[in-house]
């Protein structure tokens, strides 16, 4: 077997773009195949492909395996660097000697795939610096919006990733669902995993081979039975968690393409008591189908709590809808 180093500047990435970026290109499934027989190891240890590396790990791997060429890294063309530049001016939110926190738009991929033109990955490569480059430890999904943390240090970002993995931080989230829950206050405690279709693959529910995924929600404001304002707490980290586990009580979050739910109320002509159609509300201009779930909060243990607020469309759904945002927020779920 050979051995190669994991260097500081992949520390937390996945561990398939990692042997793509060190090695050169491989294809996917012969990737999966590859860890899955042993012929790459991580630390002489089987691993998944979406396994997080860390900088000082060692990547092991047969010499019988030959790569199709080298991995070259994309130079970014002068306009992104000053798109990015302009972008991260205003999303920023705070910075401290540990971390740098920033309000990411609906619309940004947070890691970078060929059929994304900006992601935030390319933004940390235009506002590092040589002294300091920054890491993401954590994620959220593309069409979410809200907050990110970007970790100064290597030792920094071991320690959130630790939190995170050790549920000690609570993190709120704000959705507008449509119908409202049942129940005002509660806790989902339903098992997920993968399930692949022809065109794509989503989370499902699965009491059988699914990983533990739980999540606590309130309900903040509400009009009727149709359409609400709810806090949101991931005590897991499952892939699009709070998506499917709404999707499952039938409070199905307002955009959601995948995960609709059973009613689809916010495609129907249903009228709210006093308001007009939901199906002409204009969530992005001409575009009903934006996400309305936002990252609001990050409560981090022994210290603050850090807070994205609200984008203006946001608010504007509120208040088309008649649902009042309270003022306290971040202390629903301590």
């Amino acid at each position: 077997m050979l051995n190669i180093k994991i260097p500081e500047k992949e520390h937390g990435t996945r561990l398939d773009r990692c042997v793509r970026r060190l090695l050169g290109q491989l294809n996917q499934s012969l990737l999966e195949k590859f860890l899955r027989s042993g012929m790459i190891l991580l630390d002489g240890k089987k691993a998944k492909s979406s396994t997080k590396v860390f900088y000082g790990q060692e990547i092991n791997y047969s010499q019988k395996l030959s790569f199709d060429k080298p991995y070259q890294v994309k130079k970014i063309s002068e306009y992104n660097e000053t798109y990015y530049k302009n972008l991260f001016k205003k999303i920023f939110i705070k910075e401290t000697s540990e971390y740098i926190a920033i309000n990411k738009p609906s619309g940004l991929a947070v890691q970078g795939g060929s059929k994304q033109k900006f992601h935030v990955d390319d933004m940390l490569k235009c506002i590092s610096t040589d002294d300091n480059s920054l890491k993401l430890v954590h994620r959220i999904d593309k069409d979410t919006s809200g907050l990110l943390l970007l970790a100064k240090e290597n030792k920094v970002a071991k320690k959130f990733t630790s939190f995170f993995k050790d549920r000690k931080i609570i993190k709120t989230y704000l959705a507008i669902v449509s119908p409202c829950p049942t129940d005002d206050r509660g806790t989902i405690d339903l098992p997920l995993s993968k399930s692949f279709t022809k065109d794509y693959q989503r989370m499902s529910v699965d009491q059988n081979m699914g990983k533990r995924a739980i999540s606590e929600y309130k309900v903040l404001d509400k009009v009727g039975s149709r359409v609400a304002l709810v806090a949101l707490f991931p005590k897991t980290g499952r892939t699009h968690q709070l998506r499917v586990h709404l999707e499952y009580i039938n409070a199905p979050i307002v955009g959601d393409n995948k995960y609709r739910g059973l009613s689809e109320v916010f495609m129907s002509s249903h009228n709210l008591p006093e308001h007009k159609k939901l199906s002409q509300i204009k969530w992005i201009p001409n575009n009903i189908k934006n996400l309305q779930l936002h990252a609001y909060s990050i409560r981090i243990p022994e210290s603050e709590t850090i807070i994205a607020e609200v984008s203006e469309d946001f608010k504007q759904n509120l208040k088309f809808l008649g649902l009042k945002l309270p003022k306290k927020l971040h202390d629903i779920f301590i």
